[in-house]
C-alpha cells in the first residue's frame, strides 16, 4: 500500500480545514440573512373570534394591573386623554422607574429601583406614603381588594395596606421575581427567575399551587379564559389551569435554524380567542388560545422586548429595529410602522384612539415619549422624557412615566 507523503497529508489537511470554514461562513451567513429561516408566517381568520375583543370592563377610573386589565392587552379604548395637555404635577422618585405605576381611588401605587414603594395623590402628585422594599420592583403593583401587591428581585411578593403601608403579609418565593402580579378574584399569579409559576391567596399569602416553566419567568401572567399562560426563557408559551395549575398546553416559538427558539421577557396579551406574544427572536406571535397551535408568525428587524398592546383588532409591538409595528390580530400583516429613530423596548399602550410608548435611548436623558393616531400611525404628541411603558390614566388624568419621574397631565379643551 502506498503511503501519502507527509507534506501531502499536510496539503490535504488545509485543503480540508479550509473548506470546512467556508462552509461554516457559508451557513453563518444563511443564517444571519435568514436563509436558514421559516420566516413570516401569514395567518387566516380560522379561529379568529371577533366578538372576544379587549373591552373597558374596568371603567376609566382606575387602572388596576399592569396592561390595564387581567388579559394584559395594554388598552382601555374607552378612556379619552387626548392633547393638548396642562402639567398639573411632576414628581421626582429619585431612581429608575422600570415599570408604570397601577391606579384606583384617587391614588397612584409604584415601586422604584431603589427599594421603595409610594403612593401618590393622584391629582396633586403628593406622597401619601412610601416604604421600603425587600428588594429593587422590576415590575408594576397591582391592586388587590383594599391591598397593593409589590414583587422585588430578592424574591418576595409584599402586600400593603393601600391607606397606610402596612404590612398585610410577605411571601418568600424562593428567587428573584419580576413578574407583575396577576390578581384574578382571590388568587394572585407571578413568576420567578428560578422558573416557577406560583399561585397565592391574596388575604394571606398562602401558596396554594406551583407550577413549573421551562426556564426563567420573567414576564407576567395573562388570563386567558380559565388559563393563565406565560412565556419563559427556555423560548416555550404554557398555559395553565388558573384552578390547579395542571399544564393545558405548551408551545414552542419558532425560530432560525441553530439560532434555537429564543427567550420570551414580555407578556403575552389574550384577546380574539389569540394569545399575542413577542419574542427576543424577532418574533411576534399568535396561538390559538385553546391549544396553543400557531396562527401566524411576524419576524421584525431586531429584538421584541416589548409586551404587544392588542385593540380594534390590530397588534401593536415595538422593536430594537426602532420601529412600531402595527400588525393584523387576524393575519399578522404589517398595517403600519413608525419610525422612532431610537430602540424600543418598552411596551405600548392603547389609550382612547391613541398609541403610546416610549424609546431606550443609549443616554436615558435621551428618551422621548410618543403618541401615535392608532390607526394611521401619524405622530400626535412627543413628550421629552421616557425609558420603557410611559402611559396610564383614569378619567381627566395622564399620568406618563419617565426614567425616574412621573408626570401628571391634564387634557385641556
Amino acid at each position: 500500500m502506498r503511503l501519502i507523503p507527509r507534506s501531502e497529508k499536510a496539503i490535504a489537511w488545509t485543503i480540508s480545514v479550509v473548506l470546512l470554514l467556508i462552509a461554516v461562513v457559508l451557513v453563518g451567513l444563511l443564517v444571519v440573512r435568514g436563509g436558514l429561516d421559516d420566516g413570516d408566517q401569514l395567518g387566516t381568520s380560522q379561529g379568529f373570534e371577533a366578538r372576544a375583543r379587549p373591552t373597558a370592563d374596568l371603567g376609566t377610573s382606575r387602572w388596576p394591573e399592569y396592561g390595564y386589565d387581567a388579559q394584559r392587552t395594554r388598552a382601555n379604548p374607552d378612556l379619552q386623554l387626548p392633547p393638548p395637555y396642562r402639567r398639573l404635577w411632576k414628581r421626582d422618585l429619585g431612581s429608575l422607574l422600570e415599570f408604570p405605576p397601577v391606579i384606583q381611588d384617587g391614588r397612584i401605587f409604584i415601586g422604584t429601583n431603589k427599594r421603595k414603594a409610594f403612593a401618590l395623590d393622584a391629582q396633586t402628585g403628593r406622597v401619601v406614603w412610601r416604604r421600603k422594599l425587600t428588594g429593587r420592583s422590576a415590575a408594576s403593583p397591582a391592586i388587590a381588594g383594599n391591598l397593593v401587591l409589590f414583587t422585588t428581585i430578592n424574591g418576595y411578593v409584599e402586600a400593603m395596606h393601600q391607606d397606610d403601608s402596612q404590612i398585610a403579609w410577605r411571601r418568600d418565593v424562593g428567587s428573584s421575581t419580576e413578574s407583575s402580579p396577576l390578581v384574578i378574584g382571590g388568587r394572585a399569579y407571578v413568576g420567578t427567575l428560578g422558573g416557577l409559576v406560583l399561585c397565592m391567596d391574596v388575604r394571606t399569602g398562602k401558596l396554594i399551587w406551583t407550577a413549573r416553566a421551562t426556564g426563567e419567568v420573567k414576564s407576567s401572567l395573562t388570563r386567558s379564559g380559565k388559563q393563565v399562560v406565560v412565556g419563559d426563557y427556555g423560548g416555550r408559551i404554557t398555559a395553565f389551569s388558573a384552578r390547579t395549575g395542571r399544564i393545558k398546553w405548551r408551545t414552542t416559538s419558532p425560530g432560525r435554524f441553530l439560532g434555537g427558539s429564543g427567550t420570551f421577557y414580555a407578556n403575552p396579551a389574550a384577546a380574539y380567542g389569540r394569545i399575542y406574544a413577542s419574542n427576543v427572536n424577532r418574533r411576534i406571535l399568535a396561538l390559538d388560545a385553546d391549544d396553543g397551535s400557531i396562527a401566524w408568525v411576524r419576524v421584525v428587524g431586531d429584538w421584541a422586548y416589548s409586551s404587544p398592546a392588542v385593540n380594534d383588532e390590530t397588534v401593536y409591538v415595538g422593536s430594537y429595529d426602532k420601529k412600531l409595528y402595527a400588525l393584523s390580530a387576524v393575519t399578522g400583516g404589517v398595517r403600519w410602522t413608525f419610525d422612532a429613530g431610537e430602540r424600543i423596548a418598552g411596551s405600548p399602550t392603547v389609550i382612547g384612539d391613541l398609541v403610546w410608548f416610549s424609546t431606550i435611548a443609549r443616554i436615558p436623558r435621551n428618551g422621548r415619549t410618543y403618541a401615535l393616531n392608532a390607526r394611521t400611525g401619524r405622530k400626535v404628541f412627543t413628550f421629552p422624557d421616557g425609558r420603557y411603558t410611559p402611559a396610564t390614566g383614569i378619567d381627566g388624568l395622564l399620568v406618563l412615566t419617565g426614567v425616574r419621574t412621573l408626570y401628571g397631565m391634564k387634557p385641556t379643551p
